[in-house]
């Protein structure tokens, strides 16, 4: 049954109306206009528009065969590979819709997305950085009672998707299409489907190309293909400003510093990580960067650091906030000045809108965000989950805490939600605490971030003993029995008698985010 949206915003904002041509239908123009044109350039090969279209047309296929029809959704779990690129045209062009899923997540995750998507196909790579994900997938789509066909690319004898002749690629699809299926991570531990169109992503692209005035540009993409940052940035805003993008699969600063200037990269968008380590080697190296910009979000953004940035990459480097129901809502841009890209996370982008919705007991000028624009997602897979976050005039609740100053730049303070974000990955602090309760040492456990310059925010756990304190690597172990993502580890470790709770019950994690910040800096408990 195709997907469909129960949020209907009441506001027509100018950049939709700007979109009118759906993501295959761009891609077929750029072919059309010149299929020699490079498009991607990956570790394996440069690829042209021309063979891209001839890979997709394969692709397809090869879906068609395994029975992907209109509407269907196609779930994958793949790697920064230029076949990562065709699949996501393959599945738009067919009118279906593209589930990503992070390389990262392991078997326990991925069963819990197959069994809330399910796809009428999974695609994943046989092998990457050690990972045998064909069978990791495997046994997910048999916990989740999922029995679809499983579609591995770089296996054994040769690319998957290239068996023979095929015909002209389809690249068709209405601008309105739910063409995305993107989950992130809930304030209870569950998962939530985000349901993006074409015309809600291309508006998000097409208004960072606008307010960097992007013409012709090659983006750097270390992201995530299957982040929202990197489908949006990676994949679709090159077909808008007439560019193509270099990716970069397996991240490391050094080799990454080679790759942006043997290809001449002009602009990133990423995570904290990505910025931080792209500024130490280049310092290293003593050279400037041939990127012109670079927007970091997805993680706190040190102010220290994008002055460090703009000094040492001699780029514009600029804060940014937004979240996958809105990619972003705020942007320092090129002309803003130095305070408001280093000390605020901007103002907004475009026509987007933002407010501040106060909340008792919060500093005056201080509340929840709340944002609604062209780029808002079209609301989530369960019903229910829309009609929490989305009110009647079409305002999304962020759960980040934030104010406005007078300028209309805002800061994001905190979060109400109860995540973590590591690396620009939102980790669930309630699903990680509740697999630490099962750990016979463990009486009572709460999960908070700590700043970290390096990748934003490492999670501490914070654990009332029974009996024996643990350690941190016997809770490693523990976790690891139960196959989630090695990123969702705490990596410090406090012992305390007890957790401080509200008069009704919960735990005041504010108070233990500053206690852990304090104690860890005074060398108390473990880390690794």
């Amino acid at each position: 049954m195709p997907l469909t949206a129960t949020f209907h915003s009441i506001v027509r904002f100018p950049e939709l109306d700007e979109q009118p041509t759906s993501t295959p239908e761009l891609l077929d123009a750029a072919f059309r206009a010149d299929p020699s044109r490079v498009l991607l350039i990956d570790a394996e090969k440069v690829v042209t528009t021309g063979e891209l279209v001839e890979e997709i047309a394969l692709v397809q296929e090869r879906l068609r065969g395994a029975g992907v029809r209109r509407g269907d959704v196609v779930t994958a779990q793949l790697p920064n590979w230029w076949e990562t690129v065709a699949l996501a045209h393959a599945v738009w062009g067919m009118g279906a819709v593209l589930n990503p899923v992070t390389p990262i997540y392991r078997e326990r995750e991925l069963t819990g997305i197959l069994s809330t998507a399910r796809p009428a196909a999974v695609v994943v790579p046989a092998e990457y950085r050690g990972t045998d994900h064909a069978a990791m997938a495997g046994r997910a789509l048999h916990a989740a009672g999922v029995d679809v066909p499983l579609l591995v690319l770089r296996g054994p004898g040769g690319p998957a998707c290239a068996i023979g002749p095929a015909p002209r690629a389809e690249l068709a699809a209405h601008t309105d299409d739910i063409c995305v299926l993107m989950f992130t991570s809930g304030t209870t531990g569950a998962a939530k489907g985000v349901l993006h169109s074409h015309r809600t992503l291309l508006a998000e692209a097409a208004s960072m190309a606008g307010l960097y005035r992007l013409e012709g540009d090659r983006v750097f993409m270390p992201s995530p293909l299957t982040h929202i940052t990197g489908l949006v940035y990676g994949v679709l805003m090159p077909l808008l400003m007439d560019g193509d993008t270099t990716l970069l699969d397996v991240w490391d600063p050094a080799h990454a510093v080679q790759v942006v200037e043997q290809q001449g990269c002009t602009v990133c968008v990423g995570a904290t990580p990505f910025l931080s380590g792209l500024v130490e080697e280049y310092r290293r190296l003593g050279q400037r960067s041939s990127l012109k910009a670079f927007v970091c979000g997805g993680a706190d953004v040190p102010p220290a650091l994008v002055r460090r940035g703009q000094e040492v990459l001699g780029s514009v480097v600029a804060r940014a906030y937004g979240l996958t129901e809105m990619p972003t809502a705020t942007c320092g841009g090129p002309t803003d000045t130095e305070s408001v890209r280093a000390d605020t996370d901007g103002p907004p982008v475009g026509s987007a809108e933002v407010r501040i919705r106060d909340g008792e007991g919060l500093p005056a000028g201080v509340g929840e965000l709340q944002v609604r624009g062209p780029e808002l997602c079209l609301g989530y897979l369960d019903e229910e989950h829309t009609r929490a976050a989305f009110d009647a005039e079409g305002w999304f609740s962020t759960g980040d805490l934030a104010r406005i100053d007078e300028t209309g730049a805002v800061t994001i303070l905190g979060r109400i939600k109860d995540v973590i974000v590591r690396a620009g990955e939102n980790l669930s602090a309630p699903e990680i605490e509740s697999l630490l309760l099962e750990h016979p040492q463990v009486a009572d456990v709460a999960v908070v971030g700590v700043p970290d310059d390096t990748v934003g925010e490492r999670a501490c756990a914070i654990v009332v003993a029974r009996g024996a304190p643990p350690t941190l690597v016997a809770l490693t172990r523990h976790l690891a029995g139960y196959g989630i993502a090695r990123q969702k580890f705490p990596e410090h470790l406090l012992i305390s008698e007890s957790l401080p709770r509200t008069p009704s019950g919960k735990v005041q994690k504010f108070l233990l985010r500053t206690e852990a910040t304090a104690r860890l800096s005074k060398g108390e408990g473990e880390s690794r």
